[in-house]
């Protein structure tokens, strides 16, 4: 099917929801690409050079700037023994432009903190160790010198990208707000032809750990919450992870893309 025959999300807009019905109701990838996903912000940090607490640098050419030099398992570290802590989980997604077109061959860069809540990066000195806000326990965010941290994938020809990683842990963001962080992955993408878009990605499902306290930071947190997003527009960003028998039974969420 040409790009031009096919439902665009300005067309749908324009014609109108009832029109467009008929086309849609038969394609739930195509209504999911309909509402754009929402801009976050690139935050404070992305892998730069001399920025990380250890570079972590699977491609060791000096060519490949830092934040391209990782594959898209971040579970472990190629040339290390050992395995990422926390809940490994599958993220799947296919990236759409604004005609709700799949984007092939683009670049997605994701970067997390480790299942401690700690980043790879020398900013993220503050709050080592903080206290739970509801048990009280003390959280340790330690450098896990077996989790990647940040990689990249590309979009095969039908504009579908995967990564594995783990759930990230919450930190505080600012203590004297009780504001803390919940778990969420950053995501750039780079597609020729198109400008460069920066979302997060935020988890619910009842085999997290600690989902419970993992909705109500969700609730709470004022990124996530921004009030000029709307609400189809925050839920899309929300990934719901559930096991997957295909993979060993490890989480699994989707994350599906939408440029404006």
């Amino acid at each position: 099917m040409q790009k031009d025959s096919k439902l665009s999300r300005r067309h749908f807009f324009q014609v109108g929801a009832g029109a467009a019905g008929a086309v849609v109701a038969g394609s739930s990838a195509a209504y999911a690409c309909l509402e754009a996903t929402a801009a976050q912000p690139l935050g404070p940090f992305f892998p730069r050079p001399d920025t990380p607490i250890e570079e972590v640098r699977e491609d060791d050419s000096p060519q490949t700037p830092l934040h391209l030099a990782n594959d898209n398992d971040l579970t472990y570290v190629k040339g290390r023994d050992g395995k990422a802590q926390g809940q490994v989980v599958y993220i799947d997604g296919t990236l759409h432009d604004a005609d709700c077109q799949p984007v092939p061959a683009a670049t997605l860069i994701i970067w997390q903190a480790a299942a401690s809540g700690r980043y790879n990066h020398n900013g993220d000195a503050q709050n080592q160790d903080f206290r739970h806000p509801v048990t009280g326990a003390t959280i340790h965010r330690t450098h896990d010198p077996h989790f990647q941290y940040w990689g990249r994938a590309t979009t095969d020809a039908k504009g579908n990208y995967s990564f594995k990683t783990v759930v990230p842990g919450f930190y505080p963001a600012n203590l004297a707000r009780h504001w803390y962080r919940p778990p969420h992955i950053h995501m750039l993408v780079m597609a020729t032809g198109l400008p460069q878009f920066v979302t997060q990605m935020y988890f619910s499902g009842e085999q997290l750990v600690d989902n419970d306290f993992v909705q109500e930071l969700n609730t709470q947190d004022f990124l996530l919450q921004n009030p000029r997003m709307t609400e189809a527009q925050r839920q899309k960003l929300i990934v719901a992870c559930t096991p997957d028998d295909q993979r060993q039974g490890d989480l699994a969420g989707r994350f599906d893309i939408t440029l404006t």
